[in-house]
C-alpha cells in the first residue's frame, strides 16, 4: 500500500468515494459530477491538503485536511473501501498527514463525526482523538 499526497487525476475517484461516503451515510445524494466540482475546488486551494490510499494503482481510500489557523487543521471526510476497512489503510492514512502537518508547524488536528457514525468514532478514538465538545441540533 502507498500513500501519498493526491494528484489531480485522482480527484474522479476521491469524488465517487465521497458520493459512497455520503450514501453510506444517508445524507444528501448528489451525482458524482457535482462530488467533483467541490473537490476540485478544494484541491486548487492551498489550504487544503488531500492524502490517498492506493493499492495496486488502485485508490482504495482517501482523507485530508484544511489548515485554518498558523496552528489548527481541520479534519475532512475520510473513506476506505469496505473491503480495506480495518486494515490500518486509515491510520496510514492520518499517520501521513500527522507528519506533515508537524512539518508545517500544526500541534492541533480537529475534526467532527456524526453521532451515528460508530465505526469512525471507534476509528478516531483508535487513534488518539478526544471529544472536546459535542454538538446538539434540533429540526425545526
Amino acid at each position: 500500500m502507498v500513500i501519498r499526497c493526491a494528484t489531480e487525476q485522482d480527484l474522479p475517484r476521491i469524488a465517487e468515494m465521497t458520493r459512497d461516503l455520503t450514501v453510506h451515510m444517508g445524507a444528501y445524494t448528489w451525482a458524482v459530477d457535482k462530488h467533483l466540482k467541490h473537490v476540485r475546488r478544494r484541491f486548487e486551494n492551498s489550504r487544503y491538503i488531500h492524502i490517498v490510499a492506493e493499492l495496486d494503482h488502485s485508490i482504495i481510500g482517501f482523507t485530508g485536511v484544511e489548515l485554518k489557523t498558523k496552528r489548527t487543521a481541520y479534519m475532512l471526510k475520510g473513506y476506505v473501501e469496505p473491503s480495506c476497512r480495518r486494515t490500518g489503510v486509515m491510520r496510514a492514512m492520518e499517520k501521513r498527514l500527522t507528519e506533515i502537518l508537524r512539518e508545517l508547524g500544526i500541534s492541533k488536528l480537529d475534526l467532527l463525526v456524526d453521532s451515528g457514525n460508530r465505526e469512525g468514532r471507534s476509528t478516531w478514538v483508535a487513534l488518539g482523538y478526544q471529544s472536546v465538545r459535542e454538538t446538539m441540533r434540533k429540526e425545526l
